[in-house]
């Protein structure tokens, strides 16, 4: 076991309190920006009770609508550009991981008046950051929770996932009643997405964990793979909402971190594709764990992936590893592709064949190997790759 050191200094409001949302952020802050995507927020409502909110509390109130899935750089620059006009002391952010990421950004950019791209690769490193507020409007990433970002650069074919103190949001409000209003295709690559946080960098990793945390993982892991469904099919089902809303903030709160190194080996391989393709990082994620997990098979991990497989889908004890692991893989597809309903190729989102290669190289980011279960080369990558198609 690794030495650690726990603290996460973000205030977790959960349920029906979004009220006191305006009082919360004037304490940090009398101008604040609010940031969101394509405006479902108005649509629900969601926008007039914070508005209102902040008004109540003495907050000005300058907006930045428009950040995309996998956000740019460039939407980060045009907020940051507003952040700076109006002088604003606080972020606010309003909707997925993509608006949260672009967010965390954008507090350090305001001090900065370079590109934010800089502050991206960390060519620059940033010296301080404003406070940021916000209030996740679906279960998925559990950026409202931790100090990455992840931003893209079309310009280059770039994913890049920088950390910074000053990401780590000051308060959250997480009202699963908001997400009642998710469509099915986001709710499945959501939970896709907190499924694989949950594997990918915390449980399918060499190192070993404190017991303990395994097992809170596994619990975790079982409960999005029950609820999921349940919220698909019963959009405004309380106790699937909530649980999928708890698990993808406590999946990235620093917890399961413990104990052990993280592996991101899924995470970056889907950098790979999202640097040439608009394509929800979840969804991707979830074309590429079954294929990844079928490729590094053999006795050494089989254990690791029958384990999951008895402790999460209902894969019955008794087996042997490789028959056990097996039949975790079919199980996981089953999840994902029926269960969720999820497309399971990537040639459905365009991707073509002969840009294989070059995705391989963007997810590897100049390294020689990715680290995880098994390692994986350029040419490992280019496999899984065809293994999707």
């Amino acid at each position: 076991m690794t030495t650690f050191t726990y603290y996460n200094p973000t205030k977790i409001y959960f349920g029906d309190q979004l009220s006191k949302l305006g009082k919360v952020v004037r304490g940090y802050g009398s101008r604040a920006l609010l940031m969101y995507g394509g405006g479902s927020i108005k649509r629900t409502g969601v926008y007039d009770r914070i508005v209102a909110s902040l008004k109540e509390a003495g907050v000005a109130v300058s907006e930045f609508r428009g950040v995309e899935p996998n956000p740019q750089y460039t939407t980060v620059n045009r907020a940051t550009d507003v952040c700076k006009a109006n002088d604003c002391d606080v972020v606010l952010a309003v909707g997925g991981g993509s608006v949260i990421d672009a967010a965390k950004v954008v507090t350090q950019a305001r001090f900065y008046d370079g590109d934010c791209w800089d502050l991206v690769t960390q060519k620059v490193k940033a010296e301080q950051g404003l406070p940021l507020i916000a209030v996740p409007t679906m279960a998925s990433a559990g950026s409202e929770n931790d100090a990455w970002a992840v931003i893209s650069n079309q310009d280059t074919n770039q994913k890049l996932d920088p950390w910074g103190e000053s990401f780590q949001p000051k308060a959250v409000f997480i009202d699963p009643s908001i997400t009642y209003t998710v469509g099915a295709y986001q709710t499945a690559v959501g939970a896709a997405d907190i499924l694989s946080h949950i594997t990918d960098i915390r449980y399918f990793i060499k190192e070993h964990k404190i017991a303990f945390i395994n097992e809170m993982m596994e619990a975790m892991a079982r409960n999005v793979i029950k609820y999921a469904p349940v919220a698909i099919s019963e959009p405004d089902n309380e106790e699937a909402r909530e649980n999928l809303s708890w698990a993808s903030a406590m999946i990235t709160g620093g917890i399961m971190d413990q104990g052990g190194t993280t592996d991101m080996i899924l995470h970056l391989t889907e950098y790979g594709i999202a640097a040439f393709y608009e394509i929800p990082h979840g969804h991707g994620i979830a074309i590429l764990m079954p294929r990844w997990m079928q490729y590094i098979l053999n006795e050494e991990v089989a254990p690791v992936f029958y384990r999951f497989g008895v402790k999460c889908l209902e894969v019955e004890p008794g087996l042997d590893a490789m028959t056990g692991a097996q039949k975790a893989i079919d199980a996981v597809s089953d999840w994902l592709y029926h269960k969720l309903g999820l497309e399971s190729h990537l040639a459905a989102f365009g991707v073509e064949e002969a840009k294989l290669p070059e995705m391989a190289v963007k997810a590897l980011r100049g390294m020689d190997v990715l680290h995880g279960l098994t390692d994986l080369t350029v040419e490992d990558v280019e496999k899984i790759f065809r293994m999707c198609m």
